[in-house]
């Protein structure tokens, strides 16, 4: 009988022991797998937060220029077109004194006659917007100040054709802040077309020849110095490398 006792008594031991192991067993995969899932997390939250700081980043790198920036960039460039203009009137003066003395012994010939004013073919069809007022200062809407304007602006709806004003050569094709998409036109004989505030520089390339005539690009967003003033061809004439007025050129312009 004690024999029989301490038999099931063992047996129960058994089960009771197995069944503790069994329970820490249990008790140590739900803790490891609480404490996994808690290191996942806490790696997962770093990712979403850099995440939000580059989109950020990318918000603010598409932002308009602030008016101080572009009164800045403005200030900028006429500095530095003054001096570049500054040592070429020097170079100039110094090549035209030996001319002098060759002068006193044959005197070099001279046309009177000026060139002929040749008639460009209108840009973009439209009403004359701010006109040409490089010696009287206008008020600039977007700078908030009064200003020069070396050029005119002719009103036009986005994506008008803006063509080219006579035959050339494209001298230039860029983007800045100040302008938004500018093509430039050699013409020869020192004459100049410098068309801003285009829709795409993708038409044409520097060094490509073009006609009179010749779409170039279209009317694009008023962007930089004149983003105030509307949808626009900002038209400028350069001669000789000095900016004139292009009426001289439009006269059925109004």
């Amino acid at each position: 009988m004690k024999n029989k006792f301490n038999k099931l008594t063992n047996k129960d031991s058994f089960y009771i022991i197995l069944f503790i192991c069994v329970c820490i067993v249990g008790t140590v995969a739900v803790w490891a797998s609480k404490s996994n899932l808690d290191r996942m997390k806490s790696e997962e939250d770093p990712m979403e937060e850099d995440f939000l700081i580059l989109t950020d980043e990318d918000k603010h790198g598409v932002e308009e220029p602030s008016l101080e920036s572009l009164k800045q960039q403005k200030r900028k460039k006429q500095e530095e077109k003054v001096k570049e203009e500054e040592p070429k009137e020097e170079i100039e003066e110094k090549k035209e004194e030996p001319k002098e003395e060759e002068s006193k012994e044959e005197p070099p010939k001279q046309n009177s006659e000026p060139e002929a004013i040749q008639t460009f073919h209108i840009p973009v069809e439209g009403e004359l917007g701010l006109d040409y007022s490089a010696d009287k200062l206008v008020y600039s809407e977007t700078l908030e100040e009064w200003t020069s304007h070396e050029g005119i602006d002719i009103k036009a709806k986005e994506g008008t054709a803006v063509k080219a004003c006579l035959d050339g050569v494209v001298k230039e094709v860029y983007e800045d802040e100040l302008w938004g998409v500018v093509i430039s036109i050699d013409h020869g004989n020192g004459l100049e077309t410098r068309y801003t505030n285009l829709s795409t520089k993708d038409m044409v390339k520097k060094g490509q020849s073009v006609k009179k005539g010749t779409p170039i690009s279209g009317i694009g967003k008023p962007k930089g110095l004149e983003m105030a003033n509307g949808p626009h061809l900002h038209l400028e004439v350069l001669l000789n490398g000095k900016k004139t007025d292009p009426k001289k050129y439009l006269p059925g312009i109004n």
